[in-house]
């Protein structure tokens, strides 16, 4: 029957087709190319679900660790004569918590007031000692060296007991864990250690001495009134917004003709330019990767073309139309980019459980599927613009010229 090599190769099935491209594909030992898109597919998929909550949890040791979420708000009378000094009220710093973004707000006093204090070595240091709240430990994220922090019932209770910076419990006691239950003479008071604190966020307060603020002001030592507030923010992105909305929300509240919002702006710009180039260079690392696949997938198919010239010579011979040949060497091409996104979505999957599990979130499930799926689509892309080209050339051979292939 004339005709009848072309019938049978044109009706041979899809199943068939994919069938013999994965036994050509393993012959070929292309897993180069199949581990590269798995690669980059895995790492697509990692920063496509995880990456907002890995720069969360990396931006904040970063930001904490400079102080650069951390914004000082007080009211700046002392500068202007004649002026009443002003304060935050309670419904002030309610109504500041409740704005998008903000973390923590924590009370304090706005300077301190220097002791003069005896050290073990029989000299006078002076020491400055700041109000502050329970909150203050966890706006700037200080380690607890000896003892414990100052808690709520403290400030509420208006409690004589206070806590020293590192530096200072050394200078005064020799050591943290000496420094704890020690007591200390401020004026006519007596106060215990309960303390001692250390942190990179300190700085200069490692020399000194931290009092709650209720019993600070009992004592008018610096301010009869709360006069500064430190806020942190969850995370650097919310920082502008609040800046913006705070003298907003305070006036609503309250008189405050002269408020101060302090930031660090030049060092958050700096933290921000240099993760905005990390994540550039990462996903410029996945599109490489990616692309490494695909041009793997040209040059093999086209290395797999004249190796198999004669044999494609010989299929045309037998009826094979152009079609057949096509479909042949892009299935051949599919079936490495599909086999290298199948194994890069195991491997993602695997990374996001253990991820999230390291990072202590929850997995947008939803996400993740639409990435999976986004990913397989995108390596099937990468088949078929790796593998159309020399699919193509093959496909328009000349039968004897390809016979004639030695």
């Amino acid at each position: 029957m004339p005709g009848a090599p072309r019938g049978i190769l044109t009706m041979i099935a899809t199943s068939d087709l994919f069938r013999i491209s994965i036994r050509q594909v393993v012959r070929q030992r292309g897993f180069g190319v199949i581990l590269s898109i798995a690669l980059g597919i895995t790492a697509f998929i990692s920063l496509a679900v995880l990456g907002r909550e890995i720069r969360y949890k990396v931006g904040q040791d970063m930001v904490l660790m400079g102080g650069v979420n951390v914004i000082q708000v007080y009211m700046d009378d002392f500068q202007y004569p004649g002026q009443p000094l002003r304060g935050f009220n309670d419904a002030t710093v309610d109504a500041i918590r409740a704005l998008p973004g903000v973390g923590i707000v924590s009370r304090n006093l706005r300077g301190g007031k220097i002791f003069q204090l005896r050290t073990d070595g029989e000299r006078n240091l002076g020491v400055e000692f700041i109000g502050v709240d329970q909150y203050f430990a966890e706006i700037y994220s200080v380690e607890l060296m000896a003892g414990r922090l100052l808690n709520a019932s403290d400030v509420q209770q208006h409690s004589r007991v206070g806590m020293l910076g590192r530096d200072a419990a050394i200078n005064i006691f020799g050591s943290p864990d000496s420094a704890v239950g020690k007591l200390l003479f401020l004026d006519q008071d007596v106060f215990e250690v309960v303390g001692v604190i250390s942190g990179v966020m300190l700085g200069s307060w490692s020399y000194g001495g931290f009092l709650p603020y209720t019993t600070m002001m009992d004592r008018n030592w610096v301010a009869n009134k709360v006069t500064r507030l430190f806020i942190r923010a969850i995370g650097w992105e919310d920082i502008a917004g609040i800046v913006r909305e705070l003298p907003r929300v305070v006036r609503e509240h309250q008189p405050a003709p002269y408020l101060v919002v302090q930031t660090q702006d030049e060092q958050l710009a700096r933290i921000q330019t240099t993760f905005m180039w990390v994540e550039v260079l990462l996903w410029l690392g996945i599109a490489a990767s990616l692309m490494l696949g695909g041009f793997g997938i040209w040059y093999g198919t086209f290395a797999a073309v004249r190796a198999r010239t004669r044999e494609v010579g010989l299929k045309k011979a037998m009826g094979g139309s152009d079609k057949d040949i096509l479909a042949q060497f892009l299935a051949e091409a599919l079936v490495k980019s599909v086999a290298g996104g199948l194994l890069g979505i195991l491997a993602g999957v695997l990374v996001v459980e253990i991820g999230a599990w390291l990072l202590g979130t929850s997995i947008s499930y939803p996400l993740l599927l639409a990435s999976s799926i986004g990913s397989i689509v995108f390596s099937a892309l990468i088949g078929v613009a790796g593998g159309l080209y020399p699919a193509l050339q093959a496909s328009r051979m000349d039968v004897v010229s390809a016979l004639r292939f030695e």
